[in-house]
């Protein structure tokens, strides 16, 4: 989080005029109770879970697939940082005259080729699929959050952390160990 923070400083003056918009430390509060829901889902709700299988899981999956609410909490943090990152891409191309549908279709296109990638790390066809699908999604809607939505930020922060939730559960619903296998 301190990183998100130091992030958040730097570009303060191009967040200058969306904070005026959304008030600054009203988003600030509001994004603690979503952090904490986060927080407690990856401590509570994770482990209560069915256990993801090996033998049902598909070969050389990706490690979060097994992952405690170590990975999860830290998870939380980094995706904070990266909605700063992004927030301050799209508002450096609006105001350098970028329209937003523009910068709809290149971040949603930049955001779907960068998870492509994961298709050379050796994982399934359909987990670069569903990703790769859900990254081109999420980075055509996010300038539209940034500049048009009162309080953007945390949407878009909702549904960027939230898709990992979601994500998580189905694969522990779907890949769970069969019932002779749970101990």
């Amino acid at each position: 989080m301190g990183w998100a923070a130091i992030a958040a400083f730097v570009f303060r003056g191009l967040f200058a005029e969306v904070l005026k918009r959304d008030g600054m430390a009203r988003e600030g509060l509001a994004l603690f109770p979503i952090l904490a829901a986060f927080g407690l889902f990856a401590v509570y709700i994770l482990p209560l879970l069915p256990t993801v299988s090996e033998l049902r899981a598909p070969p050389n999956p990706p490690e979060f697939m097994f992952a405690t609410a170590w990975y999860y909490l830290p998870k939380s943090a980094d995706i904070l940082f990266q909605q700063v990152l992004v927030a301050a891409l799209i508002l450096t191309g609006w105001r350098a005259g970028f329209r937003l549908k523009m910068l709809s279709i290149s971040l949603g296109a930049a955001f779907g080729l960068f998870h492509l990638d994961l298709a050379f790390d050796g994982f399934l066809w359909f987990y670069v699929a569903r990703f790769t699908l859900a990254a081109t999604l999420f980075g055509t809607l996010l300038p539209y959050l940034y500049l048009r939505v009162r309080n953007g930020f945390r949407y878009a922060y909702l549904l960027h952390r939230g898709l990992y939730a979601a994500d998580a559960i189905l694969t522990h619903i779907i890949l769970a160990a069969p019932p002779w296998a749970q101990g």
